[in-house]
């Protein structure tokens, strides 16, 4: 599974489970009534947009935070969901934490992740492959300014190397169908969601 780097027998590789997150709310819309209202102030969507400024950037240079992941709805939340896993990843490669922490808001998981790379880094180890992706994920259900989904990962096999010899007991193989779940906080200042919670098991 993701590798954290927290538990000293494994070389702090195992992500810590969490059971629990809720994944079955109904989703309430009331998307009719808000569009019969805009439909009598045709001007009042049309200025704004036109002198919106441009998002500030997120994320690092050689992956920026797409767009359609700032919205504060239900496609936003997944798109950040897929980002955020991607930035995982990312990071398995760089062993770089910054963007999880700065993506995250108290959640266990992800800072255990963080610590994990930076202790990597710090000691000299390096991971080829591991790649993490999002294989399916349901639609996130919106609850004010929090999002929860639920959705299953993909990790490729990953090699271990520490200062370019290989560790051979802490390579992993390809994991699939890795049940995982997540709680978003949206942080109007920067528009973006914040990861307050991450379960894989």
């Amino acid at each position: 599974m993701i590798n954290s780097g927290v538990d000293d027998v494994t070389r702090r590789w195992t992500l810590r489970l969490v059971a629990g997150l809720a994944a079955g709310a109904v989703v309430l819309s009331g998307c009719s009534e808000r569009q019969e209202a805009s439909d009598t102030l045709p001007g009042a969507d049309a200025s704004p947009s036109a002198s919106e400024p441009e998002l500030p950037p997120l994320g690092p240079p050689d992956l920026p935070m797409p767009a359609e992941a700032r919205t504060q709805d239900a496609a936003g939340a997944e798109a950040f969901v897929r980002y955020y896993i991607d930035l995982i990843s990312n990071a398995q490669r760089t062993l770089d934490s910054n963007w999880i922490r700065d993506l995250s808001s108290g959640c266990e998981t992800c800072d255990q992740l963080a610590v994990g790379f930076d202790e990597d880094r710090a000691s000299g180890y390096a991971r080829v492959g591991g790649e993490v992706r999002v294989s399916s994920i349901s639609t996130p259900v919106i609850n004010g300014d929090e999002a929860e989904a639920a959705f299953t990962l993909q990790q490729g096999a990953q090699r271990v190397n520490k200062h370019g010899t290989p560790v051979t007991d802490l390579n992993t193989p390809e994991r699939d169908n890795l049940s995982a779940g997540a709680v978003l906080t949206w942080q109007p200042e920067r528009q973006t969601w914040l990861v307050s919670r991450l379960d894989v098991a």
